[in-house]
């Protein structure tokens, strides 16, 4: 996958509808609460099914506000409401990384339903359906983080802050090794510590760092200390993990 070194923010305009039709949408007292996070497990252009590779993950959160992830790039609305079983997404704002061909279209229709003028939300069991511009996104509630979840051998994909985010100058990873304890290096310099998982938050102890990091590496190295060193909420769908510490600052990691 093409990255490039530096995200810019787009603001998606979106129009709210009047009078549209539900397109069997089930009666909205039966939509039910729909808040959570949500991960794709199918997505259909004009009823064909358009497939997702393996280890490439779409995901939705429905909470205070609006954000999940398009297959490849991140994005976060704070203005949204559910009216019935209609979906208005007021602004949505989305972090720009250079996605393969094959990503950027599956990520160009994730975000096409989300922000169509005639979003519809129903549901099927446990399932929650999303139906907009010709596209229904199919999606189930992401499972909780374990620690056996996260145990294993990370390659570090992004740096983000509460705007944007950016791939990483310098290749990176992260282990978290079954016995608790942490490796790995910071993209100039190796890292150590300690981990746990609590009520899905990364807790982490002693973390630190060997030498020193001077020049360019130092910016990103000091952006995945802090973060590491803070712990902080951790969420992982298949092959990608994400970390975001207290004040806002994340990493998100992939197995490869």
């Amino acid at each position: 996958m093409t990255r490039t070194g530096l995200l810019l923010v787009v603001v998606l305009a979106v129009a709210a509808c009047g009078g549209c039709a539900t397109g069997g949408s089930r009666p909205a007292e039966e939509l039910g609460d729909v808040r959570g996070e949500w991960v794709v497990t199918e997505l259909r252009r004009d009823g064909e099914v358009v497939p997702i590779p393996p280890g490439t993950d779409g995901t939705l959160t429905l909470d205070d506000r609006l954000s999940g992830r398009a297959f490849c790039n991140g994005f976060g609305a704070q203005a949204y409401r559910i009216d019935g079983d209609r979906l208005v997404v007021e602004e949505l704002a989305q972090s720009l990384i250079g996605c393969a061909p094959d990503i950027a279209e599956l990520e160009r229709l994730y975000l096409d339903a989300l922000t169509a003028s005639d979003v519809r939300l129903r549901r099927e069991g446990d399932q929650l359906l999303v139906n907009g511009g010709g596209v229904d996104v199919r999606l189930v509630p992401r499972p909780p983080t374990q620690d056996a979840d996260l145990a294993g051998r990370w390659q570090l994909s992004a740096l983000s802050t509460r705007e944007t985010a950016s791939s990483p100058l310098h290749a990176a990873e992260l282990e978290l090794r079954p016995d608790g304890t942490v490796g790995g290096t910071t993209g100039c310099r190796a890292v150590r510590g300690t981990w746990q998982v609590t009520d899905e938050q990364l807790v982490t102890a002693d973390v630190v760092a060997d030498g020193e990091c001077p020049g360019e590496a130092a910016e990103q190295d000091g952006h995945v200390l802090d973060v590491l060193r803070q712990g902080g909420t951790v969420r992982i769908v298949r092959n990608l993990l994400v970390l975001t510490a207290p004040d806002g600052l994340g990493l998100q990691f992939t197995t490869g």
